[in-house]
């Protein structure tokens, strides 16, 4: 062996300091945390027996031998026995869906209470079979005897023995005793969602409660039914937690989404909540497709309508952000079609060869929010423009990516295209076809914006009647992935009747009701009046709504 050079023994000398010197430095470590995750770790590994400390085998032997005597002939027999109250196999079901050996099993145990060491262990391993059989899964007597049984260790809990220093299962089963009464989880559900406990982790850790047991389920619901209890203020505060907590639970998640999207369509001022709408439609899909009534009759009409309108305004942000390239008319577009978001009842989008394709994760993001009404844009001049198709009444009004093209409507009975096909041109052949009942270019005139001129035309076609479509109509194109469509007539939500300014302004003056209108710079119309007042109910009717943070109401459209 080859002596070490003066540079490799000094590396060593250096190496042999750091260590020394790490490990000088490094903490005790918590021998209680420690604990704690051998035990989580033996219950996740070990099933059932693992609280016991024998395997499951020996566990289903003494089982076998109660079922045939119906005796504990030992301390032993019984503890293990207690153990295994819910394991059973191919040939005989849980000990605990037992009719006829459950109820004699507890009055077994109740012989060891003279004993109460031995008796203590008995009980740890019947609160075992409680916390991890889920009663709603219950086959024969198993919900019965799962009641029965929290019944029997409700009323003895206060007789275990205490002398000494107890087992840390047992302070944590003193600390929630109320999981063993008909009201397990309640106490834990606002404490959990406003952050000021985390009962979850000793409740794992010390009585291998978790997520697949009923009670992992409980408290999330438990979470759910706090919520929806909420004032609108606190409810809002809770809406980040709520919406993760929903990601963590898919088996659980639909019923309780359909719970908090009710109670947010409940509140005063339904402010667009982009998590919440992108939750609801990643999970049921587009709410005003009639392919997707099925999941969406999970809420009430007025909720759907609700994330309808989100929807849509965030295709409508999202087209015109990342679809085209007006610069600062992109945002006037934007407020302008917001303004009619609750008067369009159906969207197709073109995209053209570059979105069409582009790997981004924005665009892939867009794309799939855009399934079912995604269409590829042909012969539109260059591959980087897009068009945005809209329905609107019996009319159907197409907007374009790129500068320079103008808004175009056309009658839907009579379209010069197909949108139930893969493709649409965006050319004179289709959607700048000679055929359009309006055009307006987007560019300001002498003493007026182009979006009056817009709403003008606007108001103006949805006041004529719409005629019944031809089979070129406005219509879902059929894909691969789904079911073509229905006409939109079926599912479209309900408006109330258009309200002239003239009227608005009449009915202000009436109730001495000051006012503010900067829709003509894409903003709204507010009305200064108090939230519950003699003009409250005329506000709704008018399709006004209650903005709590400017203390003011506002025109829908």
């Amino acid at each position: 062996m080859r002596p070490l050079s003066p540079r490799m023994i000094r590396l060593q000398e250096r190496l042999a300091v750091a260590a020394s010197a790490a490990f000088r430095d490094m903490p005790e470590p918590e021998l209680r945390v420690l604990k704690g995750h051998v035990k989580s770790l033996q219950a996740m590994l070990g099933g059932a027996g693992a609280g016991s400390g024998v395997s499951n085998d020996r566990i289903q032997a003494e089982v076998l031998k109660f079922r045939e005597t119906g005796k504990l002939h030992n301390v032993r027999s019984a503890r293990l026995v207690c153990w295994g109250t819910r394991l059973g196999d191919r040939t005989q079901p849980p000990l605990i869906e037992d009719g006829d050996r459950f109820k004699p099993l507890l009055a077994e145990v109740d012989g060891f209470r003279i004993m109460p060491r031995p008796y203590r262990r008995c009980w740890r391993g019947l609160l075992d079979g409680y916390v991890n059989y889920d009663p709603g899964n219950a086959q024969g007597n198993g919900d019965h005897n799962w009641r029965l049984l929290r019944e029997y260790l409700n009323d003895n809990l206060p007789v275990l023995e205490r002398a000494g220093q107890t087992p840390d299962w047992l302070d944590t089963i003193d600390e929630h005793s109320n999981l063993l009464t008909d009201d397990p989880c309640t106490r834990y559900g606002a404490e959990l969602l406003t952050g000021e406990g985390d009962p979850l982790e000793v409740l794992r850790r010390e009585l291998s409660a978790g997520d697949s047991s009923w009670i992992g389920k409980r408290i999330f619901e438990a979470q759910i039914d706090a919520a929806v209890r909420f004032d609108d203020g606190k409810v809002r505060d809770v809406l980040p937690r709520v919406i993760t907590l929903i990601g963590e639970h898919d088996v659980l998640a639909d019923r309780g989404l359909a719970r908090v999207l009710d109670r947010y369509a409940d509140c005063s001022s339904i402010e667009v909540e982009p998590a919440l709408c992108e939750t609801s439609v990643g999970r049921w899909g587009n709410p005003w497709l009639e392919r997707n009534d099925t999941q969406w009759t999970r809420v009430r009409p007025d909720t759907r309508k609700m994330v309808s309108s989100w929807h849509k305004l965030r295709l409508i942000e999202d087209f015109f952000n990342l679809l085209s390239a007006d610069g600062i008319n992109d945002q006037r577009r934007i407020n302008f079609w917001k303004r009619h978001v609750d008067q369009i009842t159906d969207m197709h989008f073109a995209l053209g060869d570059a979105a069409y394709r582009d790997p981004r994760p924005g665009f892939k993001t867009l794309r799939q929010m855009m399934k079912g009404r995604l269409l590829s844009l042909t012969s539109g001049g260059v591959s980087s423009n897009n068009a945005f198709i809209m329905r609107i009444g019996g009319h159907v009004f197409v907007e374009f990516g790129e500068e320079g093209n103008a808004m175009f409507a056309f009658d839907a009975a009579k379209l010069p295209f197909d949108l139930s096909k893969h493709q649409v041109a965006g050319n004179k052949s289709a959607l700048k076809h000679p055929s359009n009942v309006a055009r307006i270019i987007h560019k300001d005139g002498v003493g007026e914006r182009w979006e009056r001129k817009a709403d003008r035309l606007i108001s103006r076609l949805s006041a004529a009647p719409a005629r019944t479509s031809s089979a070129a109509s406005y219509s879902a194109r059929p894909s691969s992935t789904s079911a073509p469509s229905s006409p939109p007539a079926r599912s479209a939500p309900t408006f109330r009747r258009p309200v002239s300014d003239a009227e608005l302004f009449a009915f202000f003056a009436k109730h001495g009701i000051k006012s503010a209108d900067s829709r003509d710079k894409g903003g709204s119309l507010w009305a200064y009046a108090p939230r519950f007042g003699p003009a409250t109910s005329e506000l709704t009717q008018r399709n006004f709504a209650w903005a709590e943070r400017r203390g003011a109401w506002y025109l829908r459209s």
